[in-house]
């Protein structure tokens, strides 16, 4: 199946949604039954990181070989480190423009507040494996690079046979530290690479590398398969995180990052793509897709706009917006749709390439800037 599977990239506008949901928290806290509304979101986008690197691992799979996989490997490293530099850079400029500006428009002390609000403690581990001490989302970028080149070193091994086998039981290490600390006491976190991508990146690397081509007579059984593992997941996450425990949803919301049932649910929607590759073919849906990428790395910052934004409301009015409906029912989509715009505008001047180096060059904005500039005379003409 080498032609473009526009049901993958639908999928990767509909994940990417359930990622923004995951932080902006619509719902979270808000009134008797939000936490609930905000429980059954969260839970159903479960799916969505897992799906990433699945699909991370299956296109990888269809280009490598044991005597490239290692320069397919550093291309990808390539690529994936300079969409986390721009990540990090970006995060970090929105935020300092914010903190300075809120603070001088406020008379107070701006070297003081952005001494506050960065980070202290950065350490080498949480910087480039962990991916998350600057900004939190941005962890799935250096799982994928470790998870890619764990499946890469199979591969040159000659050892592929045993991939999913030592990934999968790492994968299950993880999930017992995390979810069920009663059985076995896990002292670091098991949101990374060993533990989590390389288990999902190895699975997708394993359905292509086995040639797996679920039917399209089949597609009605993985649509329901999806309805049941949902179901599942719900039940999986509630007895997690409120039955065993003791706890009520009224009382807050306790996310676990990944759960048992995630692998078959996950599992069921790439067999359903598999089995219905033109779906959504005509639609928005796969075009949007080819840009998740730049809405995740935008979303966080863009977020924090709304917050200073409102932080600042709060400290001049007394008013929350936190509290209002309207905030909670437009909160997703805006950051949503005002980080694709972003993105968009930032690919247009070239300080990005779409699919391949997020590292501004000058030449390519001076090519892009040029291009416009022709255009428009043109138009003017």
């Amino acid at each position: 199946m080498n032609k473009r599977i526009y049901s993958i990239d639908s999928l990767r506008a509909i994940a990417i949604f359930f990622v923004v949901v995951a932080h902006t928290h619509p719902f979270h806290a808000f009134r008797a039954y939000g936490n609930y509304v905000y429980f059954v979101l969260d839970t159903i986008g479960q799916f969505d990181v897992p799906f990433f690197f699945l699909t991370a691992g299956y296109f990888f799979a269809m280009k490598t070989h044991r005597e490239n996989v290692f320069s397919l490997a550093a291309n990808a490293a390539r690529k994936l480190g300079s969409m986390y530099l721009f990540g990090v850079s970006t995060y970090l400029f929105v935020l300092t423009a914010l903190t300075v500006a809120i603070t001088a428009l406020g008379n107070g002390n701006v070297t003081n507040v952005l001494l506050t609000h960065f980070p202290d403690d950065l350490s080498l581990v949480g910087v480039f494996y962990y991916g998350d001490a600057i900004a939190v989302p941005l962890w799935f970028l250096t799982a994928l690079i470790f998870s890619i080149g764990f499946v890469s070193v199979f591969v040159v091994l000659g050892k592929t046979r045993y991939l999913l086998l030592v990934a999968a039981s790492l994968h299950v290490l993880g999930l017992i530290g995390q979810n069920y600390p009663m059985l076995l006491d896990v002292p670091f976190p098991t949101r990374d690479a060993i533990f989590f991508g390389f288990f999902y990146v190895a699975l997708g690397f394993h359905i292509r590398a086995a040639d797996w081509t679920p039917k399209a007579t089949h597609s009605r059984f993985y649509l329901g398969a999806i309805g049941a593992f949902l179901i599942l997941q719900l039940l999986e996450q509630y007895a997690i995180g409120y039955f065993l425990p003791g706890r009520t949803l009224g009382q807050g919301i306790f996310v676990t990052e990944y759960t048992v049932s995630t692998v078959f649910l996950v599992l069921a929607v790439f067999a359903y793509a598999l089995s219905r590759p033109n779906w959504s073919r005509g639609t928005f849906l796969p075009t949007l897709g080819e840009y998740a990428v730049g809405i995740y790395l935008i979303h966080a910052p863009v977020y924090q706009v709304f917050e200073m934004l409102n932080g600042a409301s709060m400290a001049a009015g007394g008013i929350d917006y936190r509290t209002t409906l309207l905030w909670h029912v437009l909160v997703t989509p805006l950051v949503f749709v005002l980080s694709l715009a972003s993105y968009l505008l930032i690919a247009r001047v070239g300080l990005v390439n779409v699919g391949g180096s997020h590292l501004p060059r000058l030449g390519r904005i001076r090519a892009r800037l040029g291009t416009s500039n022709s255009e428009t005379g043109s138009s003017a003409d």
